[in-house]
């Protein structure tokens, strides 16, 4: 009987960990509240450079975020390969590319127009918007 309580404890343990939820963060000062999920996408992969009211996008993320490849539907590698495409073109500059939550916290709270995607526990100061 320990044994299956033990068990239990441990797969609610893991389950805790595992639902962490991430979410889009902006920066603190932005008017948008909510995007639709190809307009993230855009955002994220470049094809989209600028907010609704004209102002630059700055993409951040955390290197080799697995819930990021997710969203974007690209892996890290692909993620990289296009946005080097969009620089030698002339069509965009690479997303800032981060080591921690933390780091692309702190980075999008300073920074106007700036766009993120972190775990929601680690949004600090931004803004997390809505995905339609």
């Amino acid at each position: 009987m320990h044994r299956v309580s033990f068990l239990c404890s441990l797969l609610l343990a893991f389950t805790t960990l595992a639902s962490a939820e991430d979410t889009v963060i902006v920066h603190p000062a932005s008017a948008v509240a909510g995007l639709g999920a190809d307009e993230v996408k855009d955002l994220f992969l470049g094809r989209k450079g600028n907010w609704p009211d004209g102002s630059k996008v700055t993409v951040a993320v955390v290197k080799d975020h697995e819930g990021f490849a997710a969203l974007v539907g690209k892996s890290s590698s692909q993620f990289v390969t296009g946005w080097k495409k969009l620089v030698f073109t002339g069509k965009g500059v690479m997303p800032e590319i981060l080591d921690s939550p933390e780091a692309v916290a702190a980075f999008v709270a300073k920074t106007p127009g700036a766009i993120g995607y972190v775990d929601a526990s680690k949004a600090g100061g931004c803004k997390p918007i809505a995905i339609k």
